[in-house]
């Protein structure tokens, strides 16, 4: 397992909540798909999707429901210590997005929680399932061990569109790497 899929597995639970929680403009429950962007793979589904594409080439995938894509951002490592260990940091870069079902679109995100999920609340609960698993996270990742997770960098974007939602932020494990 890696970061990157640990984040999204950690993710699962909201995946299920959203989807008995909310319903869309017909009753249906509201989709959250998760997407490793590394590989462009969707958990919930066998179609890829590529987040780096322009939102407005998206609509369609968007009216499905909504993602959270994570990415390997960035890995920094530094010696610490007379045996030569590793500090390091290893960046994972989320992303929701979701399109508004008001306006007569067929996305899956309603600020009034009645024709779908209201995302500043689907945001809250993404942060607050990550951040439950804030000490020693364990993503599986060989010969490392991390003491803490921090989520950083919060870039609201959804102002800067009119019928899509966008927000991302940084996911910071800190630890150790045991070198031979």
């Amino acid at each position: 397992m890696t970061e990157v899929n640990w984040i999204l597995e950690q993710l699962g639970s909201v995946v299920d909540d959203v989807a008995n929680s909310y319903t869309d403009r017909n009753g249906k429950p509201v989709v959250v798909k998760r997407v490793n962007c590394d590989g462009s793979s969707v958990y919930e589904g066998s179609e890829g999707l590529d987040l780096n594409e322009p939102m407005h080439k998206r609509s369609d995938s968007l009216e499905s429901g909504v993602y959270v894509g994570a990415t390997l951002a960035d890995r920094a490592t530094g010696p610490v210590g007379t045996e030569y260990d590793h500090q390091i940091e290893t960046v994972v870069g989320i992303t929701l997005e979701g399109m508004t079902s008001q306006g007569d679109n067929w996305g899956h995100v309603d600020p009034d929680g009645e024709n779908g999920v209201p995302f500043s609340m689907l945001v809250r609960q993404i942060r607050r399932t990550l951040l439950q698993s804030r000490g020693y996270p364990d993503p599986g990742t060989p010969h490392t061990s991390y003491t803490d997770l921090r989520i950083t960098n919060d870039d609201p974007q959804s102002s800067e569109y009119r019928d899509f939602y966008r927000y991302q932020l940084d996911c910071v494990f800190r630890g150790y790497e045991s070198l031979p």
